[in-house]
């Protein structure tokens, strides 16, 4: 009995020799057998030893095609969105230029195309960023319209970008009159939460009139739409009444506008004309 666990000790000890003498003995004797046997032998390998090994490597080899796969249809995708997000753009910007079509008959200036790209999160009203500035002939003072109706100002002007005041901004003031009585007001927003007209007590503005600019100032030509009268203030003194406007282009919504490259020598003190006009007679021009 000491014998036999010496014995099984000694080949547990040597098993990696012992397993390459087992094995080369059995292959010299398999490779005495006729072929039949040899057959039979090779078929009995592939089928339960060699074939978990060609099964694991199967399974790994469609798990990588697979997630080879995944990632082209990943990236086949994004590429897709981004053809699909470019073509949007041109068909928006498409929709832009003919919806301009009609107001461009009407104006005698050129024009430079900008987007908005950002906005003042904190002043209420809105300074907003366009992607153009001195490089496309856009300077402080010009006016900034939508298919719609004016927009705002530029402020300021550089290289590759310009800031722009839209009309709800508490600094900016637009005279414009009353399409259909010629009378004159003043646009502007007292907080940025809204646009207001000012005008004269004895001004004929009623609810529902169309606004557009007299053109004081030089910075926006005479007739450009701006908005509609949508509700008309009581107010305590009789001097001057306000009234709320409804812009037909809504800032906040805009995203495609164009500036009006008017020259430097019709652009004046605007504020100055602005501020007297609340003091022409009604029915002025």
């Amino acid at each position: 009995m000491l014998i036999l666990r010496w014995l099984a000790s000694q080949a547990l000890k040597g098993r990696e020799i012992l397993s390459i003498l087992v094995v080369g003995a059995f292959c010299l004797w398999l490779s005495s057998r006729p072929d039949p046997i040899q057959k039979t032998w090779r078929t009995s390998f592939a089928t339960t030893v060699f074939l978990p090994i060609q099964l694991v490597v199967e399974r790994f080899k469609i798990r990588w095609d697979l997630q080879k796969e995944i990632g082209e249809t990943k990236a086949e995708n994004a590429r897709l969105i981004a053809e699909n997000a470019a073509l949007s753009e041109i068909a928006e910007i498409r929709t832009t230029l003919q919806e301009f079509e009609s107001m461009r008959s009407r104006l005698e200036f050129p024009l430079a195309g900008t987007r908005v790209i950002s906005r003042d999160p904190v002043r209420l009203g809105g300074v907003w960023l366009l992607d153009e500035g001195k490089n496309k002939g856009i300077d402080e003072g010009m006016a900034v319209i939508s298919s719609k109706g004016i927009v705002g100002r530029v402020m300021a002007s550089s290289h590759g970008f310009a800031q722009m005041q839209s009309l709800a901004d508490p600094d900016c003031r637009v005279a414009v009159v009353s399409a259909r009585s010629r009378n004159p007001g003043i646009l502007h927003s007292p907080d940025g939460s809204g646009v207001f007209i000012e005008f004269s007590v004895t001004s004929d503005i009623r609810l529902g009139d169309s606004l557009v600019t007299w053109g004081a100032g030089g910075i926006f030509p005479r007739g450009l739409p701006v908005g509609r009268v949508a509700e008309i203030r009581k107010e305590a003194t009789n001097i001057l009444r306000h009234a709320r406007v409804e812009p037909f282009q809504d800032p906040w919504e805009v995203r495609d506008v164009f500036v009006l490259l008017r020259p430097p020598s019709l652009r004046v003190m605007a504020d100055d004309l602005i501020g007297s006009a609340k003091y022409l007679p009604a029915g002025s021009p």
